[in-house]
This record gives C-alpha cells, structure tokens and sequence, in this order.
C-alpha cells in the first residue's frame, strides 16, 4: 500500500501534466482579418484547412475519382488529428492540421502586353501555421520551391538580404516568401509580401477595423462553414468599374469613365460576401451582393417569378454548356426595373453608361432594342450555349407577338448583318452575323453560329426531353427560383484533380485522363439559384468542389493548363 500510493500520485500528476501541456500546445484560432491590410480588395479566409480537407473528400466526385488520383476517402483520422493539433508528428501534418488561412488581393494592376491590357492582380498567401518558424523554415521553403514550380515550370529560389525567400522563372514571373513568427506569407510580388508585414509590425491599419466586414461575417457564416469571403463597397465597386467597359466593348484604362463607373456603383452596391459550406455531397457556395435598399426596392419586378413553358425545351440541344432560366413575370418589366434601380441612384450621364451595360447583355443575340423586343416575348426566357463547339449563346422564348418582333428584328438585323428564316428545317447563311429563326410561337436568336449548333442538334432530336436518352431532363431545371442557371463543369473539376495529383509529383497518362472524365460526368455539372432579398441579390451555387476547384486550378502553369485543355 505504501509503494502503490506513491506510484498512484506519480501517475495522477503526470497525467495532469500531460493534459495541461497538451492544452497549452493546443491553438487558439485568431481572426485572419487581423493579419491583412485594410484596403485589400479581394479577401478570403479558411479558418480550418483540416475542415476544408474532409468536406471535399466527402464528396461525390472525390469518392468516385480517389482510385485514379491515389487520395484517400476515409476522412481524418480523429486521434492522429488531436495529437497533430497538439503538435505530435511530422511537420507538414502539425501546420495542416493547426493552419487558419487568408487569402488577399493587395492590389490591382494594369500593364500592356502586344497593344492589349491585361490585369495582374498582387496576390498574397497568408498562412498562420500556430507552429514556431524554427520547425516550420524547412518545411515552408520545400512547399515554396514545389508552389512555384507548380505554377511556373522551371524556377530558381534565392534568399534575400531581407530575409525573404524568391522563387524567379525564366519568364521573370516569381513567388516570393516570408516568415514572420508563426505566420508564412507567399505572394506573386515583393510589394503584396510587404504589405501584410507591414501589418504584421502595426504599420499598416489590418481589415478588422472594416465594421461592415464583421457584421456580414457573423450574419452569413455558419458553425461548419469551411470558407468566407468579403469585397468591401468602395472596391465593389472598383472592381465593377474595370469590368464594365468590357462588357461596352471597351479596352480598360479610361481613368475618366473608370471614375464615373466607380463613383456610381458606390451609390448602388454595399459590398459582396461569399460563404463555402459542405452539403450531402457537394459544396454549397453562398454569394450576397448588398445594395442600396432604395435598389432592393425597385429591383423586385425583375425576381417576380412567373409561369413556365416546358414546351421549351424541344428546342433546347441536350449538349448545352451552360443554361440561365429567367423566369420574370414580365421580361419588358423587369428590364424597365433594373435600369429604374439604376437611375433613381445615379445622375444621367452614368444612367445612361449602366444602360449601355445592360443593353450589351442582349446585344450579343443581335437584339438592339432590348425593352421593345421584351414586350413581345412571354416568359421565361432561356439563354444556353449549345455544345463546346461554340462560345456563342442563344437565346429561346415564346412569341406573344410574332409580327412585332419580326418588325423589331429586322429593323435590328439592317444595321447588325442579320436574318430572319421560317422553321427548324431552315438553313441558315453563314455569312450573317445574326439569326432568328422562327417557329410556330417560338423563336431562336443569337449569333449565327449558335444558332447552326442549336438547329443541328434539334435536327437528330438530341434535345432535352423525359421521351429519349437525353443524359439532361425537364425535371433536372424544375426549380422556381426567379433566375436559374446550369453549367457543364467538367473542364473545370478535372483541371482541379489534375493539378492535385501534379502536387504529388505525378502526371496521369491519356487513357488515365479519359478514365478520370469519364468517372467525373455525373458530377459534372454546377446549378445556381439568384433571387432577391432584403439586403440585395443572393446566389446560391452547388457544385462538387464549389469556388475551391476554381483557386486550386490557378496554380496551374499556363504550359499545364494549355497541354490540359488541348487533351479535352
């Protein structure tokens, strides 16, 4: 008895110690907004990669692919996961399984390339690994040299003389590397590096000081979210002015309409947010674009949803690409709405631009009058891209008044070399930009090319009906959402396996590559939900891998993605 008391309490204290180490070597999580400056435009955070990990091998597309890409589908193991987290096991596996992750865009640059601007965005990695940087240096700067070779082809790392790590390729593209503590920091320029480690020193103001940043947090972010996302209003809207004159068949750079285009949208936009969460086998992306309530108001007619016509999809080819349903009550209404929603906010010179935006959505179906030829068509209106044979859209919907529409698109199709022809057996002349091809109450318009795609498919009956083998059926579009959309996502799922077993150091051979797209074609597909509420627009997204597959191709090297894309 005098021995076991001893041994009894030498037990009981080394236990206590134990557990009191292992809670001490546990991690807290922190907020990743303190790690990244304030005027980021684009920021991104994974609080839990081990979180991030598991939703996607719970997946169906990676349970029924992890043969082919050798990943594994089991899950993590809970006790190796806990002794990670407290520190126990190798390297690599303790920053996996502690690391909360932000992802930024410090910064948005313009530069000419062959008379043609192109955007390079300065990007930075920031990743706290909650581990010290004497067992983290090796293991970060072995991750750097494969990142960059990875995403540049053949690179050479240098250290600096300020301590930071740069990966260079012969093309003078780098990746450059930091470590600051327990936080790495890797980015695509010296300056997005700097910036985060000037916030790091207090130099720089962090994104947590953002207020409206917090507030959509914890209103859209639920317990097993695996990922945020956050845009603020003035650079909403900033991002909008670059993009809009594409869409006016612009070259971007105007710093004059540039300044107009951001100072409106300001006045319309409050920022967007995104969340990621795991659901029954696929992701779940969440993205809220805030507006001003004013808009929210007048935006209502055109998330009015009304009655369908399944009739439709006789003239819709089962190898569409892509597929929007808007399902407005009143197509003309709901056009007169979204400019309304613009005008009431803005002066009229920039109402007059945003129409201009809006009138350019239906300019590329050759319709140039977009609020009349509305008023002749019954919703909904479907848009689709009839196979990977062509980037061309069309668009389908059911005439309520032929002859009007015939009016308006002939007077359209004089200025825009256009034709108008009778009948699905017409032949339409490739030497017209634009066809509308007529048939009984329904009409077929777009770019003339689109069109022959559409007719051909229709000719061999291959459409989308619950009557044939069609691999698509009426039900898979029953949904009421106010717009629906469908997109294959083939291209972009297997460009994200590839990439992961190319971070194994492995390549697949053709067959194997055929084999892959072959297992991926019921998971192959994305659908999107946009409708209205009370703080904006909301778009709801499932697909396999959600916006994860879209980050996660852009390592890619331009050399990889080319020699994939060829092979599809």
């Amino acid at each position: 008895m005098s021995i076991a008391r001893p041994l009894i309490a030498t037990s009981l204290l080394l236990i206590l110690i134990a557990a009191g180490w292992i809670w001490w070597a546990m991690p807290s999580k922190v907020d990743m907004a303190d790690y990244v400056p304030a005027d980021s435009i684009v920021y991104l955070e994974f609080n839990s990669v081990t979180d991030l990990v598991n939703a996607i091998e719970q997946s169906d597309a990676w349970r029924a692919t992890a043969s082919m890409t050798g990943y594994s589908t089991g899950g993590s193991n809970k006790v190796l996961t806990f002794m990670t987290k407290a520190g126990i096991g190798p390297t690599d596996a303790v920053i996996l399984s502690r690391a909360q992750v932000a992802l930024v865009v410090v910064r948005w640059n313009t530069i000419e390339e062959n008379n043609t601007l192109r955007v390079k965005p300065d990007v930075a990695l920031v990743v706290e690994t909650h581990t010290s940087s004497w067992r983290t240096n090796a293991t970060v700067t072995s991750a750097l040299q494969r990142l960059a070779a990875l995403a540049y082809g053949d690179t050479r790392c240098n250290q600096t003389n300020s301590g930071t790590i740069e990966c260079a390729s012969s093309q003078d593209r780098k990746i450059v590397g930091a470590i600051d503590g327990t936080v790495v920091i890797i980015g695509n320029s010296n300056d997005a590096v700097q910036k985060v480690l000037e916030v790091r020193k207090g130099v720089r103001p962090s994104l947590r000081t953002d207020t409206e940043l917090l507030r959509v947090r914890s209103s859209m972010a639920k317990a097993n979210s695996v990922g945020f996302g956050y845009i603020s209003q003035a650079n909403s809207a900033k991002l909008f002015s670059w993009a809009a004159p594409l869409l006016m068949g612009k070259d971007p750079g105007d710093a004059k309409l540039e300044s107009v285009l951001a100072s409106s949208a300001n006045a319309i936009l409050r920022g967007i947010a995104w969340t990621a969460t795991p659901a029954a086998g696929h992701i779940e992306d969440r993205f809220q674009i805030s507006c001003d309530p004013s808009v929210v108001a007048k935006l209502q007619p055109a998330f009015d949803p009304g009655s369908f016509d399944e009739q439709l999809f006789s003239l819709v080819p089962s190898s569409i690409q892509s597929l929007t349903i808007y399902r407005a009550r009143q197509p003309s209404a709901a056009w007169t709405a979204l400019n309304n929603a613009v005008a009431a906010k803005v002066g009229a010179l920039p109402a007059v631009l945003f129409g201009t935006i809006l009138k350019s959505g239906l300019m590329s179906y050759g319709i140039t009058q977009p609020g009349e030829v509305l008023e002749t068509l019954e919703p909904p209106l479907l848009t689709f891209r009839p196979s990977d044979k062509t980037e061309s859209s069309v668009l389908v919907a059911r005439l309520k008044n032929k002859e009007s529409f015939r009016k308006l698109m002939d007077q359209a199709f004089k200025a825009t070399s256009g034709q108008i022809i009778e009948g699905l057996n017409s032949e339409p002349s490739a030497e017209k930009e634009f066809t509308a091809v007529l048939n009984d109450q329904y009409v077929i318009v777009g770019k003339t090319d689109g069109v022959k795609e559409c007719l051909s498919a229709l000719h061999s009956n291959t459409v989308i009906s619950s009557q044939n083998k069609s691999p698509l059926k009426p039900a898979d579009f029953d949904n009421i959402a106010p717009i629906f959309s469908y997109a294959d996502d083939e291209v972009r799922l297997n460009t994200f396996l590839t990439t992961l077993v190319m971070l194994k150091q492995q390549s697949l051979t053709p067959n194997q590559e055929q084999s892959l797209r072959e297992k991926l074609k019921p998971f192959a597909f994305a659908t999107t939900e946009t409708s209205l509420n009370e703080n904006g627009i909301e778009r709801k997204t499932e697909s396999s891998f959600g916006q994860f597959s879209t980050l996660m191709s852009l390592l890619q090297s331009s050399t990889s993605r080319a020699t994939n894309d060829s092979k599809q």
